[in-house]
């Protein structure tokens, strides 16, 4: 028996209605190819800024072994060499650095500044001493572009890879910072998180937005999930101007260790309600 779609399926769409959802389709992909076109000119542009840092190290403490770690960092200065990673990557003791630059190129560079309290760190190379990477290119921080919704790419030495790129969305910018096995992690900023699903090697990548800006650094991830943790750029942008002038990074403390928590929780806690707005 011949099967009636008309009867119990609705009306078979019309010739303008197909061609109507024809033009949605294909305008849907020019849309997906520009955007993706925009992103591999952005990626292009920032690849020769990032480096992979190949970190030996001494015992610094009995808590603390010896040995070689790989990381990331990534040019914000091209005249001045200066580059970003974390502070976990260089660790706290003395340390010797070989980056391996975009066209494999290797420098020793010197370790500048080791923030005392946030996940990140200072080094210098000398932009003369390359001939073959491109010198002028340094990826421009952008604090306030991180924001939920944002669709990102992490650049950087995933996993001993030279350079891998990671696509991800910014799901949220007010994780607390991460509790890491070490004990050694973060305190006083929220963190964003997103599923990018880095591995080791990747600490101190950009994250980058598609006008190539660089809105958090990535700095750790989960080990039983896709989850990965990056830290915000405000204190970042902060002590890297002061650097660049050649003028020591001002601190403070109110000896106050602050968390995020939920009203739900405070009112747990005894925080009156008086004090909600």
């Amino acid at each position: 028996m011949a099967h009636d779609s008309s009867s119990e399926d609705g009306e078979r769409p019309t010739k303008a209605q197909r061609s109507a959802s024809d033009a949605d389709v294909s305008a849907a992909v020019a849309s997906a190819s520009a955007a993706s076109a925009e992103w591999a000119a952005t990626l292009e542009n920032c690849i020769p800024a990032i480096v992979a840092l190949r970190v030996s190290s001494v015992r610094p403490s009995e808590l603390d072994g010896a040995g070689v770690s790989w990381g990331t960092g990534f040019v914000v200065d091209a005249e001045k060499g200066f580059l970003l990673t974390n502070r976990h990557v260089v660790g706290t003791g003395p340390v010797r650095i070989l980056a391996t630059f975009d066209q494999h190129e290797e420098l020793d560079i010197d370790l500048v500044y080791r923030d005392p309290l946030h996940d990140f760190a200072v080094l210098r190379f000398d932009p003369s001493a390359l001939f073959l990477t491109r010198k002028q290119v340094a990826l421009p921080l952008a604090p306030a572009e991180l924001r939920v919704g944002a669709e990102v790419r992490v650049i950087g030495n995933d996993d001993g890879e030279k350079l891998q790129i990671l696509q991800g969305t910014i799901a949220r910018v007010d994780r607390n910072a991460p509790d890491y096995s070490d004990g050694v992690g973060d305190e006083n900023t929220f963190y964003a998180g997103c599923g990018s699903n880095c591995s080791g090697g990747a600490s101190g990548s950009p994250v980058v937005n598609i006008r190539g800006e660089v809105v958090a650094i990535l700095a750790g991830g989960s080990n039983s999930s896709s989850s990965d943790f990056f830290l915000p750029l405000d204190r970042v942008h902060y002590a890297v101007e002061h650097l660049m002038r050649q003028e020591p990074v001002p601190r403070g403390t109110v000896r106050v260790r602050f968390l995020f928590e939920t009203w739900a929780q405070l009112k747990r806690l005894g925080f009156p309600e008086a004090r909600r707005d």
